[in-house]
């Protein structure tokens, strides 16, 4: 279901188009920049066979997935010294 994934502009679509492939799971841990989920779309197609998504549905879905999936800091291994400043 829809309900999967975060809300937002563009979920239904997204995840429609993106689940007839691939589970929920796949999307949400993948965090990405605009330009990445961009290329994505491009790369699934190419080496995938996903039916090619242009357009307004493109620019709606990718769009929706940077805002509900963007990039994620690198977590740094060990915990944090809470006396060191940035």
């Amino acid at each position: 279901m829809p309900e999967a994934l975060p809300e937002g502009h563009g979920r239904e679509e997204a995840f429609y188009r993106c689940t007839a492939c691939h589970s929920t799971a796949v999307i949400r841990r993948s965090r990405l920049s605009r330009d990445r989920w961009d290329e994505l779309m491009d790369w699934m197609t190419e080496r995938h066979g996903m039916p090619l998504l242009e357009g307004e549905e493109r620019r709606l879905i990718v769009d929706y997935l940077a805002g509900a999936f963007p990039p994620q800091e690198q977590r740094r291994r060990g915990s944090r010294n809470p006396f060191l400043t940035d």
